[in-house]
């Protein structure tokens, strides 16, 4: 392991080992695992362990706190935690308002590896937030895991794909992949029938709806560029949306303001799982998200709750706790 120099000790010089000295401090003293479980997923001893966590208090990273800029803000985190009943949340709070968009992705990625577990399945959506936190630096080797997009392509920027970012974290976490080669919105009704009765196309979306995590990033109705331009859906189906209430999608779903998943004839001609089916057996429902413009469809998501898990800023947590 090039970690290592000849002499067993650790060479604390390059970004990977401080990112692994980070990362260490936050599993171990942010989410509580054990040096052993920490260790399994650095790919390294339990001494090892060890003396990253050491260089983590000599450098100053852990004090009373670990204060990464990942580690998140605990009491406004038991906020969010409390009003919309969630499992678990991180906010972060970026003294440089250019990083932030960066730092919560860093905090997102250490979050996903604190609660995977071996032969996880986790489904992915699509766009530039979740790019970003596949994007991550994972020093880990979970051989076992697969990953799959929860629903087909759509937009033109290839690098925010659903198959481009699920094959992306399937390779940052050293494990696997599998595809769906379709467009997520069809012509119709008839062609969606033909395409999900497909046996390949079938067992993915099967899958989808079991998955152990989903990861899934919010967008606005009214600033999604992709959906106004009449490519996928017509600008008479957009102005229906619009005057059903809907403030935006989850994964390509549409919501109202109160959460309220709303069926709207665009769902017949998408191709993607029952996200119902999701919420109910995914174990963590992971929201990432942040901004003004998403505030409405973040806060439906957590009123209806569709997930079990936010990560956001510290401007949005707070905008979200006085909505």
């Amino acid at each position: 392991m090039n970690d290592v120099t000849s002499s067993n000790k650790i060479e604390f010089s390059g970004a990977d080992i401080m990112e692994k000295v980070t990362l260490a401090a936050e599993l171990y003293y942010v989410y509580h695992l054990h040096q052993k479980d920490v260790a399994e997923r650095l790919g390294v001893s339990r001494p090892w362990v060890s003396k990253l966590l050491k260089r983590a208090e000599d450098s100053g990273i852990v004090k009373i706190d670990v204060a990464t800029t990942s580690a998140g803000i605990a009491e406004v985190e038991q906020k969010l935690i409390e009003k919309f009943h969630l499992k678990n949340a991180k906010v972060i709070r970026s003294a440089d308002r250019s990083q932030t968009l960066t730092q919560c992705a860093r905090a997102a990625a250490h979050y996903l590896i604190s609660i995977l577990k071996p032969n996880d399945y986790i489904g992915t959506a699509w766009g530039s937030t979740l790019a970003a936190m596949f994007d991550q630096n994972y020093p880990v080797n979970f051989p076992d895991v697969t990953v799959i997009p929860l629903v087909g392509g759509i937009g033109t920027d290839a690098d925010i794909l659903s198959n481009r970012l699920a094959a992306n974290l399937a390779t940052a976490l050293n494990g696997k992949y599998r595809l769906l080669h379709t467009p997520a919105l069809v012509v119709g009704k008839q062609e969606r029938e033909l395409i999900m009765n497909d046996p390949a196309t079938r067992d993915i979306i099967t899958k989808t709806e079991n998955v152990d995590i989903a990861i899934v990033a919010m967008g606005s109705l009214k600033h999604s560029k992709v959906l106004r331009d009449g490519e996928y859906i017509t600008r008479s189906e957009f102005r229906e949306l619009e005057d059903m209430g809907v403030v935006g999608d989850f994964a390509l779903h549409f919501l109202n303001k109160d959460g309220e998943l709303i069926q709207h004839i665009t769902h017949e001609k998408l191709i993607a799982g029952d996200i119902r089916k999701t919420r109910k057996n995914a174990r963590e429902m992971i929201g990432f998200a942040m901004g003004e413009q998403k505030l409405p469809i973040i806060h439906a998501a957590l009123v209806g709750q569709w997930i079990n898990v936010l990560i956001t800023d510290l401007d949005t947590a707070d905008s979200l706790l006085a909505y």
